[in-house]
Formats: C-alpha cells, structure tokens, sequence
C-alpha cells in the first residue's frame, strides 16, 4: 500500500513518502545558515523549523540540537534509535490525515519549501574518504584490458574487499563544475612522459556508503554489527583521468588521477528506506575468512543510469544501465573489512563501493570499459567519442521500483570545463586548437597497433604532438605573441609531421593510417593538410 501525505507527490517522483532521505539546504535568504532537511516531492521539508516548533517530542531527539547544525554529522552519528525516532516522526507529521503541519498555515509555510527555490549542499562534513573496488566485472573488465585474460582478476581480490584512501577535500556535490586535471601522463609509443591536460577523462557510476556511529581506535566492527554503523546510500561520480592514473598508479595506487574531484548527490537515502529492496548478494567463492562470513549477505535491487549531455554536438543519450546488486561485496563487509586492523571510523565518513559495472555491455560503469579504453568509440550524432570533452555534463541517477512507487537518490550531475590555462584567455582559435588536439591524441590512442607500421605511425605521431602541446603552453604562458605567430609555429610542426610520419606509402595503405590522415584533415583543415591529402 502507497503511503499517502498531503504534500502533492508524483508517482514518478523519487521523493514519496516511503523514501525521506535527508540534505543540507541553504534557502534564498543570505542571513539564512544552512539547516537539515529531508525530501518529499518537490519539496524540501525544514527540519530545523520542525524542531524549534517542538515536534522531535521523543525521548532521543526532543533536547537535541542536531537539527540546528549545518551538516548532519550529529544526527548520524546519534545511531539507529534516533533514525527511528526521526523517521516515525517525519513520516507522521507529512502524512495525509495529521493537521499539525498541514493545517498551521505558518508553520506549513516555514518547513515546506520549493525545491527549485533552494541550494543543495554537500549533506556531511566529509572527514575521510575510502574507495573500495568491490565490482567482479568491472575488476575482470579492467584485468583483461591491462593484462590479459589469464591475470585478469588478481588472486587477492576474492579473499577481502580492495580499497584506497581517497581526497575528501576534492569531494563537491551535485552540480559543481569540474576543471579538466592535468598532470603527467605516458602515451603509447614515446620513450618520455608528457605534462598538460588529462586527454581521458572519464566517469564512474558509483554509490558511497555514508558512515554512521563510528568506532574506537583499536576496536574493530563486527560484520553482524556494521549495517548499525551505516546511515545510508548517497550516488557517486569517482572522476578518473586514466592517462594520469595510468602512468602513476605502479607502485602505490591512484593519486593525481583521482583526487582532482569526486561528485556525489545531495540526498542520503536510509537504509531503512532501502530496506524494503534487499536482495540476495552474489555468491562468494572461495567462502571469504571469518570475519567477513554474513549469514545472510545481501545487497539492494537499485536501478542505476548514466546519460551524458553534449555541447558539441548537441546530444544526449544514456551510456549505461546497471544495478546496484551486482556488486561482489556488500557495504557490510566493506566497513568490518576496513575496521578489522582497528582502524576508526567517524560520522559522515565516506565509503565508495567502486564502479558498478554488470555481466552485460550496455552494463558498463565508465567509458574506459565502454570503450575498452578508446578502442571501441561510441558514437555520439555520428561522431566518435572515446573519453568526456570539456563541456560535457554526466548525470547519474538511481531508483528502487516499489508498488506504485519509487525510492530514489534523485541525480549525482558535473560538467567537465577546460583546464586551468586556457580559462586564462578567451581567444576562441585557441580553445578550438586545443580541443583539435586533444581529439587527436585520443584518436591516436584508440589505434589497436597490432600491425608494426601502424605502431610506428603512431610512435612518429605521438613524439610530433609533443610539439603541438609546447606551442599552445606557449601561447597560455604568452611567450609567442599573437595568434599569426602561434599560427606560422602551429602550421611548421604540422608540416613535420606530414613529412615525417606519412613519407611511408606503406603508412597511406592501411585502413588505420588512412583513417588518421582523414582525422587530422577534418579536425585541424590547415592549408598545408589540404595540399598533402590532395597530393596522395
């Protein structure tokens, strides 16, 4: 039976009655701080007016104060009694029959806001972000990428859940524009790393357990017991730059390429809210070590999606459908697994299960495994796209389907802008070089190589745009002035390449290097490409 409240709820809505997931909101008014609030519809409900109206009556929440903060670290580290409390509390007063809201005409409009009328904020003080790497198919997608089918998983991986310690500072919720990292990379072919712009930059569906009570310092959580420790699920977009990632991660892990931005959405969703879509987890074999045996493992059945929009072309499409069910381990035994050496833990902690990749292909978590790291191009309006271009907004959004309703997250969105140095200059010939470029390089990238000519065309090539990146550095740091004089630089390095890397007929022969020079020709269109395609 669908819970009725006077608040008007669609039944599309993520919102009902059945869900009341909790935010931070800061309203129109400037002199207003920022106060708890939960969802109903297309409404945000101020829980800070509630309390000073005296309506938290029960014995844990009626002298607290932990609704008059600006996040809700109190709150959720008061534990499951006063989750229960808040819950049967919030649930009573919106409901359809009870008039102590509805029929307080001040009141109602106090505590019932329009959502579209406030600002989200992040929902919690984030103190320490761990990202686990819980998915067996995004795990046996990656391995076979990078090491073959025969290494794909290694053998740890069966035995406890994976994890890094990840950037809580660089954590932004939904909304929040990020700027294209740049650091070091090593493209396929050059004996010498590079520094510039990531060129594959890419996202991660994602969903983040947010911690509730936390533990002692030595005093490790037991796998019976973690599921108390867990306030609920917020959606999570894990940014990767993985020609950054990839050249750094050996020996230590992930740094640069991670810890430019991690994007989550506004709304925690309870787990008491997702109690009602508990699934059965996935079997685990070999049976893990003790302290990870759950009697009953489970997982919970929501439905994930990631639509990417584009600006260039205009387009949007959904990129990828998967569940959150499919993971291999549970949040449970995330949080005992990472508490077992006595690790603590503290209220509003941050746990990343991972990419949430499925056993199919239109399943896939991230473009490097949609693409298979740009081998594989999707098409976007009959373009070719391997990784995010700057412009480009993700939008990850997650349901659970009742009976007539829906328990959702609402949406987890950012949009990719260009790197610092070019936000430097508003010289619209640069910022369309650049993305030339980039588009290049990617392309290049994207060439399986297999053939030895094609190695060497793509060996020449990458040595060359080493050129290419120096000339636009120049022109951010205005060592060339002027854009004739960057242009004359730009079209002699262009002419080395055709000279150096096409002066091979074998290279003109084969599908791959064909491709290329059509590439090169339509995305840069210089004079001195026009007369070398029409020579050939």
């Amino acid at each position: 039976m669908v819970l009725k409240s006077f608040v008007e709820v669609n039944p599309e809505s993520h919102f009902p009655l059945e869900n009341l997931p909790y935010g931070i909101f800061k309203s129109g008014n400037e002199a207003d701080p920022p106060r708890p609030c939960i969802a109903i519809g297309d409404f945000v409900f101020n829980l800070s007016a509630v309390s000073s109206a005296g309506l938290f009556n029960g014995p844990l929440l009626q002298n607290s104060d932990c609704f008059h903060q600006t996040s809700l670290n109190k709150f959720v580290g008061m534990g499951r009694p006063a989750w229960k409390e808040a819950r049967s509390t919030i649930q009573k007063l919106l409901s359809f029959d009870e008039p102590t809201v509805r029929d307080n005409a001040t009141l109602r409009e106090e505590s019932l806001l329009p959502m579209n009328k406030v600002q989200m904020l992040l929902p919690i003080v984030i103190g320490d972000y761990t990202d686990f790497f819980s998915s067996m198919y995004h795990a046996r997608n990656c391995g076979i990428m990078f090491r073959g089918p025969d290494n794909a998983i290694q053998p740890n991986w069966f035995n406890l859940p994976i994890a890094y310690h990840g950037r809580a500072s660089s954590i932004v919720v939904s909304g929040t524009d990020l700027i294209r990292p740049r650091g070091q990379a090593h493209p396929v072919g050059s004996s010498t790393p590079y520094f510039g712009p990531s060129r594959k930059l890419d996202f991660e569906l994602e969903m983040a357990a947010v911690v509730g009570p936390g533990n002692e310092l030595g005093k490790p959580v037991d796998v019976t017991e973690a599921a108390d420790h867990i306030f609920g699920l917020v959606l999570m977009n894990d940014w990767s730059a993985r020609d950054i990632q990839a050249w750094e991660y050996v020996p230590l892990g992930p740094f640069l390429g991670k810890s430019f931005g991690t994007t989550i959405s506004p709304w925690i969703v309870t787990l008491d809210a997702l109690g009602p879509f508990s699934c059965d987890a996935p079997k685990q074999e070999p049976q893990p070590l003790p302290y990870l045996v759950e009697k009953n493992s489970k997982n919970y059945d929501i439905s994930l999606e990631v639509r990417v929009k584009t600006t260039a072309p205009e387009h949007e499409s959904v990129l990828t459908k998967s569940n959150f069910k499919h993971l291999y381990w549970t949040i449970t035994q995330q949080l005992a697994h990472h508490t077992i050496n006595g690790c603590n833990l503290r209220p509003g902690d941050l746990l990343g299960t991972g990419t949430i990749s499925g056993p199919e292909p239109e399943s896939l978590g991230c473009l490097l495994e949609l693409t298979w790291n740009g081998k594989n191009p999707l098409s976007f309006n009959g373009l070719p796209r391997m990784f995010l271009e700057d412009g480009d907004e993700v939008v990850l959004t997650g349901f659970c389907k009742g009976d007539g309703y829906k328990v959702g997250f609402g949406t987890c969105s950012g949009k990719s802008q260009e790197t610092v140095d070019l936000i430097r200059s508003n010289e619209k010939e640069k910022l369309r070089m650049n993305e030339a470029l980039m588009s290049l390089l990617l392309r290049l990238d994207s060439v399986p190589g297999i053939d030895p000519t094609v190695r060497e065309v793509r060996r020449k090539v990458s040595r060359r745009i080493v050129g290419l990146q120096e000339i636009l550095d120049a022109v951010a740091d205005s060592r060339v002035e002027g854009l004739q004089e960057m242009m004359r630089k730009w079209e002699e390095v262009v002419v080395e390449m055709e000279e150096g890397v096409w002066e091979d007929e074998r290279c003109r022969t084969t599908v791959e290097g064909r491709e290329m020079e059509r590439f090169c020709f339509e995305k840069f269109g210089f004079r001195c490409m026009e007369r070398f395609l029409r020579g050939v």
